[in-house]
């Protein structure tokens, strides 16, 4: 008969207080935090490292990860209740990445789908799958999220770091549209002027003339019937009526004509790529002189079906606009990690407002970690533990979050933030109640 004894030694019962939780975070944390109202600091500074530490989605998991400073019922009234703006989190993670990040951002717009068991969830929806995957109906009860992301440049790749997000209202397709509108005005000039990739559905005249009037250019793929025109010719002095805005319209036979030239595209896994470029104005944009590109990469046994990128930058060449539109598919691991890893698909809050802030909470979690593995810092890297099978140089911000996880689960995070009483001046002590001790 095995005896167990009903002894518990002391540490596992005392919480834990690292000291050499990494320097980068911490200070992040502290400015992210330090943007918000005083009595929401210490609790949100909480839940960021939970959700970093912990996964799943739920908010019970990640106060859990640590040693809440706590019961449970502060940190879901915080979320649902708080006296804080998300707008004050986004401003102070803008601000981060606009250090992190030398030159011209990128940003992406994109959005995704999260399937749904319950229409009670805020913005449930029966919607159509453009995924388009195996056993999988045409048509889904889900959530639709907006994402505004911006590109960093990591060892391997571009990641992208999630920003803001919108929670689609309506079923129609005008809902994306006004909610990315939003989500640029939003972050406005936080991130300074912004190339802007998005795809052939966001490529409408509407959302890039507001991205003009931002001060930002676009880039993205359209149709390949869209209706070119060139540049009318010079008008002859003396001459009345005003001036053509079209010249005469770019057919397939003048597309023919355009010189070919070829080039090495990074972003593509070196691929080579065909390529023909033109100035011109397309119709649906009312004038506005964009640079034409038409690319076919190359692929086994001959080359791909063409494609149409547009850029609002005409000073771009045709290579740089390819490796920039490259740089967009990096928002489709960055979903496929706040559906499966961070829980987007299993957050179930009541209300719209408290699942936003849930989200956005998680988003910067998410958001840190791509950028320490950006930063690759001797402190991280002496954290991961890389398997056999992988280089030992590999840096993905799943290991980040899995060498955080396993160095600092039970992690004091309310000691990250000095906390002060609103009332009676600087509090001297900012360990965690007696009773918390206590138990």
């Amino acid at each position: 008969m095995l005896r167990v004894s009903p002894q518990t030694p002391v540490d596992d019962m005392e919480p834990h207080c690292e000291t050499s939780f990494p320097t980068t975070l911490s200070k992040w944390l502290r400015e992210i935090v330090l943007s918000i109202p005083e009595a929401a600091r210490t609790t949100l500074a909480e839940l960021i490292i939970g959700a970093i530490l912990a996964g799943g989605g739920h908010v019970t998991q990640a106060f859990l990860a640590l040693t809440p400073r706590l019961g449970w019922q502060a940190y879901h009234w915080m979320i649902e209740r708080g006296r804080f703006r998300l707008l004050g989190l986004i401003t102070a993670l803008c601000g981060i990445i606009r250090r992190e990040v030398t030159g011209r951002c990128f940003a992406i717009i994109d959005d995704t789908l999260a399937p749904r068991s319950s229409a009670k969830a805020p913005g449930a929806a029966m919607r159509f799958d453009h995924a388009a995957k195996t056993n999988r109906p045409k048509f889904l009860l889900c959530q639709s999220f907006v994402t505004l992301s911006t590109v960093v440049a990591c060892r391997d790749r571009p990641r992208a770091v999630p920003v803001v997000t919108g929670l689609c209202r309506s079923v129609g397709n005008a809902g994306k549209l006004s909610i990315a509108k939003g989500l640029l005005r939003a972050v406005g000039d936080r991130l300074g002027p912004l190339y802007l990739l998005l795809d052939a559905w966001y490529m409408r005249g509407s959302l890039i003339r507001a991205a003009l009037r931002l001060g930002h250019d676009v880039i993205g793929q359209v149709r390949r019937d869209t209706a070119l025109f060139r540049l009318p010719s010079p008008r002859v002095p003396g001459t009345r009526g005003r001036r053509r805005l079209y010249g005469e319209r770019i057919d397939a036979d003048a597309i023919a004509r355009l010189p070919i030239s070829t080039h090495r595209i990074n972003g593509y896994g070196g691929r080579m790529a065909r390529l023909r470029h033109i100035v011109c104005r397309p119709r649906f944009l009312r004038g506005v002189i964009v640079r034409a590109v038409w690319c076919e990469l190359e692929k086994r046994g001959g080359w791909a079906k063409r494609r149409l990128l547009l850029s609002t930058d005409p000073a771009l060449s045709a290579p740089a606009i390819v490796e920039a539109y490259s740089k967009r598919w990096s928002t489709e691991p960055l979903f496929n990690a706040l559906k499966l890893t961070d829980g987007m698909g299993a957050m179930w809050q009541r209300g719209r407002t408290a699942l936003l802030r849930w989200l956005h909470l998680v988003q910067i979690g998410r958001a840190l970690l791509v950028l320490l593995t950006a930063r690759a810092e001797p402190e991280i890297l002496a954290l991961v533990q890389v398997g056999g099978w992988r280089k030992a140089t590999t840096l993905t911000p799943g290991l980040v979050k899995d060498a955080l996880a396993n160095r600092f689960r039970n992690f004091q995070a309310f000691r990250l933030v000095p906390a002060t009483g609103r009332k009676s001046g600087p509090v001297q002590s900012t360990g965690p109640p007696g009773q918390t001790i206590a138990a």
